[in-house]
């Protein structure tokens, strides 16, 4: 048994030295190549970018616009609602765009509108909904532009609510992953975005249902079908080519990666490779509020300090990291200035960056906001010496706090693991010690019946023997062989021939 523990520990120990080479091999160290003239891979949950190809670059969206006009429905329209379709919205469109034949008086609900925006891609469907929320196309383009500057796509300018080309009408990967980020945040909006297939009642004008099913081939049954696609739309023009928002999830992680300027099959191929590449190289790493700083900032109005502003990391960071760094290649630069201005706006906050430049991951992690406090400082007491307000080491006590509240944790997590130990350790002896026991008294029990056995067969020998001398003083002879019975459980037969006498034993042993 020792020599398969030692065994064992020495696997483990060979595997503790070959792990990081093995576990090297199963994640890349750059980007996959990639076929699209700009690309970005998006944290959903964050917004950190992971890897990106150009995402700055102004590209033309075609119908991934169409993100924008469905989170805007959503937000501003109620789905129930009948809209009847005019002229403008009927006719406006290229005929040879994709559409559903929609007709002017034509009557459908705003759902109907957003599954065939999303699902059939159909570009009269989508100045529909614009109407139906907005009261006309034009101001619906208005609401996308103000969205668009609101959610921090400002590279963003949109000229319609379908995505037709058009010069004025353009953004970048990264603003486009910056909208679908915002939009899978909107309450309902993924009952549109995994959609696989709709249909469209009998209208006023059609007599017929519309069946119509999804293009996008990552979250069907396809040659790219992706294993934890969540997800997803597909846009092309002659101009912008083709273009895709896909999103993903694996385990905990869910990533949006925008593809554009690609060919047919293209976008599906650097899509997979991307999230492929992402989700293998990359965990999460938390900077807990032991990590940040905490300041306080004096709010001057003239000369005089009349509040402070208490800077402080009340939460912690989730960040996702190549597996080829750690926190110590992390760098914290903190947007805080050496003080504040009345009615001046407080927007502290830290920016994660890696200390180098890096091949295999976008180095700038993103700035995330700090928690801060305004206090009046009229109570504040002046040093007597130099008449300057006295430190305030309210936040050093409270760092403290929590530093020694996570040693107790630590400390009360160690002792119960010892606890824990120590109990197993006993419980083993005891069922070990009990065993032995047991044992112990079954040798007992066997060596007490053998030698009640070994007494009964000798006291049987002789009384026999002494039956047999006693029949010889009386001058018995007997030719044949002489049996005798013993009842003391064990059944003996003698012969007798001669002067001999044979004992032989039968019986259980």
């Amino acid at each position: 048994m020792k020599r398969y523990a030692c065994f064992f520990f020495l696997w483990i120990f060979i595997g503790a030295l070959l792990w990081p080479s093995i576990a090297w091999a199963a994640y890349g160290e750059t980007p996959p190549a990639t076929a699209s003239q700009t690309s970005v891979v998006m944290d959903a949950a964050t917004g950190q970018v992971l890897v990106e190809k150009g995402m700055d670059h102004m590209m033309y969206p075609a119908s991934i616009t169409k993100i924008m006009t469905v989170l805007l429905a959503l937000e501003n329209g109620d789905p129930d609602k009948i809209h009847t379709m005019s002229y403008e919205a009927t006719h406006s469109i290229d005929p040879n765009s994709t559409h559903i034949a929609l007709t002017e008086g034509e009557q459908l609900s705003l759902r109907d509108l957003m599954f065939a925006t999303m699902i059939a891609s159909a570009n009269d469907a989508a100045n529909g909904v614009a109407e139906c929320v907005a009261g006309s196309i034009d101001q619906f383009v208005v609401m996308m532009n103000e969205k668009a500057k609101e959610i921090g796509a400002v590279n963003t300018h949109f000229a319609n609510a379908n995505g037709l080309h058009n010069t004025d009408h353009y953004t970048t990967a990264y603003d486009m992953a910056l909208i679908t980020r915002y939009a899978l945040g909107v309450k309902g909006f993924r009952e549109y975005w995994r959609a696989e297939e709709y249909t469209i009642q009998p209208t006023n004008k059609q007599a017929k249902a519309r069946q119509m099913g999804t293009q996008h081939s990552m979250f069907v049954e396809s040659q790219f079908t992706y294993e934890g696609c969540t997800g997803g739309k597909l846009g092309y023009t002659g101009e912008a080519r083709h273009t895709s928002a896909t999103s993903a999830k694996r385990g905990d992680i869910e990533l949006i990666c925008v593809t554009m300027g690609s060919q047919k099959y293209e976008k599906y191929e650097d899509t997979a490779a991307l999230f492929d590449y992402c989700f293998d190289s990359f965990d999460k790493l938390t900077l807990s509020k032991l990590h940040l700083k905490g300041f306080v900032i004096p709010v001057m109005e003239g000369d005089t300090q009349v509040q402070e502003v208490r800077i402080y990391p009340d939460n912690s960071i989730d960040l996702l990291l190549h597996r080829q760094y750690s926190a110590d290649d992390l760098s914290l630069e903190y947007q805080v200035p050496e003080s504040y201005r009345v009615g001046e706006d407080v927007i502290p906050s830290v920016k994660v960056s890696l200390k180098a430049q890096s091949g295999s991951m976008y180095a700038d992690l993103g700035s995330f906001p700090l928690q801060f406090s305004l206090a009046d400082t009229a109570e504040q007491k002046l040093d007597e010496a130099t008449g300057l307000p006295v430190k305030d080491n309210s936040l050093f006590w409270k760092n403290l706090l929590g530093v020694l509240k996570w040693v107790g944790v630590t400390l009360a997590a160690v002792a119960g693991c010892a606890v824990l130990v120590l109990l197993l350790a006993w419980v083993r002896r005891f069922l070990h010690r009990r065993k032995r026991r047991r044992h112990q008294r079954r040798r007992e029990r066997l060596e007490a019946k053998r030698a009640a056995e070994l007494r009964a067969r000798q006291v049987a020998i002789l009384r026999a023997r002494k039956r047999i001398e006693e029949e010889r003083a009386r001058g018995v002879r007997q030719s044949g062989p002489v049996r005798i019975s013993i009842q003391s459980g064990t059944q003996q037969r003698y012969s007798q021939t001669g002067r001999t006498a044979t004992a032989v034993r039968k019986g259980r042993r």
